[in-house]
């Protein structure tokens, strides 16, 4: 099968700025599969406002299915950003199986960090004393020139926290270098175009809510159509355009380029069956799941690892396979190794599923890396899952009495003791051994805090 399939990631890119990619970004929208996603997602716009009709609980019901709309649209807007950037350039010749590679949580998740950067722009606005001119520093700032990293950071990591980290968007613009000003320059012109286009359709013919309410023609049918579809349009050329950008730098934001980029597959006869190495294999994975023979389903997936070791969606998929194999010790081995790559791209909800699943196999199982142990339990903390952390850490400073994260699994038993085992004078126990050990430990100024704040609260 490899002699028949090859991908074009180790050929020459065409950057992203170059006048025939960009013309691609327009005709994006137009192809197959994101046009019928868009005329669906129009259809039903226009349905709704057939809500109006029950009255003042009918407008509930149209902003509720307005918002429906709205986050089904922007998950499979982040679907063509994850898909783009792992070299599938054509919606249509996206994998039939792999809906479950993009977080459905993505769209709330960009929602809270554009509500965060809001806010940093107000309180950044008030302290200035409303200059107008400062204002508007800061939301170009914010919305134009960090929101393109934060976001390409949303959707590798999967994680809010990982979105919004300084440091992480500040290595990302840096490894895309200069380039990155002219991604954010056109995303810029782009939203421009969106917005002052859907502000001429919307007040070129006189639209509004009271005469929605009293009914509508054909010609306002129309007009709330080609809304729809010129939002969606050019929400999805913004999404094709991000996605490529991180395509075209996949080795600098260490992605895993899976598709076959802008080449054909070779030594196919009729370019009409050209099709990618990941349909051809989930279809066999498929057949061969199928047909119970998962060892060989394994060994086919194992082959595309060896060549992909960090691609973080072949080994859910391998492991989905492990389990139904239901072999604990390739479990365990593998469970090991995909661990210590979502610690690493801080995809923290798999990483907890994966230890919980763990752990419900063998009550005393334990990461063989200990340095993940301390992260892993943070995260529990983080995502409300005490009981969870609890059992991380469990004889953590026992098994390993120098590690360097004794301190922090500390920290964590400090918080569960008080937070959730209802013991605060164990966890100020526990907080003034920390400090007593670990005084120059970099944990030592949250401990420190932690314990003022409990003393305060005692």
């Amino acid at each position: 099968m490899s002699d028949v399939y090859a991908y074009a990631n180790g050929g020459p890119i065409e950057p992203f700025w170059q006048r025939d990619r960009i013309n691609r970004f327009f005709l994006l929208p137009l192809d197959k599969a994101v046009v019928t996603r868009i005329a669906g997602l129009s259809a039903s716009f226009v349905a709704s406002f057939a809500l109006l009709l029950f009255g003042g609980f009918g407008m509930l019901l149209l902003v509720l299915a307005l918002l429906a709309i709205l986050v089904t649209g922007a998950r499979y807007g982040f679907k063509l950003i994850e898909r783009s950037s792992k070299g599938f350039l054509r919606p249509s010749d996206y994998p039939l199986t792999d809906d479950d590679l993009v977080s459905e949580y993505l769209p709330y998740k960009y929602a809270a960090m554009s509500l965060v950067f809001g806010v940093l722009v107000t309180l950044l606005g008030a302290i200035s004393g409303g200059n107008k001119f400062i204002a508007l520093c800061n939301w170009l700032f914010f919305f134009v020139a960090i929101i393109p990293a934060a976001t390409m950071r949303l959707v590798i990591t999967g994680s809010l926290r990982g979105a919004l980290n300084p440091a992480e968007m500040i290595a990302l613009i840096r490894n895309i270098g200069k380039p990155y000003a002219a991604l954010a320059a056109f995303i810029f012109v782009a939203e421009l175009c969106r917005s002052f286009g859907l502000t001429a359709l919307a007040t070129g013919g006189g639209l509004s809510v009271a005469g929605l309410k009293t009914g509508f023609g054909f010609a306002t049918i129309i007009q709330l159509l080609l809304l729809s579809c010129a939002f969606w349009y050019f929400t999805y050329m913004i999404c094709g355009l991000i996605g490529y950008a991180m395509y075209q730098y996949a080795d600098e934001l260490d992605i895993s380029v899976m598709g076959p980029g802008e080449q054909a597959v070779r030594s196919v006869a009729n370019a009409r069956t050209i099709d990618i190495k990941g349909r051809t294999r989930d279809a066999m994975i498929g057949q061969l799941v199928s047909a119970g023979d998962i060892k060989e389903a394994i060994d086919l997936l194992s082959h595309d690892l060896s060549d992909r070791p960090h691609d973080l969606s072949l080994h859910a998929r391998l492991h989905r396979l492990l389990v139904a194999e239901n072999s604990t010790p390739r479990i365990e081995n593998h469970t090991d190794s995909y661990l210590a790559l979502l610690v690493k791209s801080e995809n923290w909800r798999e990483a907890l599923e994966l230890v919980g699943d763990a752990l419900t196999r063998r009550a005393n199982w334990a990461p063989r890396d200990a340095d993940l142990i301390a992260p892993l339990a943070q995260a529990a903390v983080r995502s409300g899952k005490p009981q969870l952390a609890g059992q991380l850490i469990r004889g953590f400073d026992k098994r390993h009495s120098v590690h360097a994260d004794i301190a922090k699994v500390y920290l964590v038993g400090a918080q569960l003791m008080a937070e959730w085992g209802g013991k605060p004078e164990e966890a100020r126990r526990i907080l003034e051994s920390l400090l007593k050990r670990f005084p120059d430990d970099k944990v030592a100024v949250e401990a420190g805090r932690y314990l003022e704040v409990l003393n305060r609260t005692a």
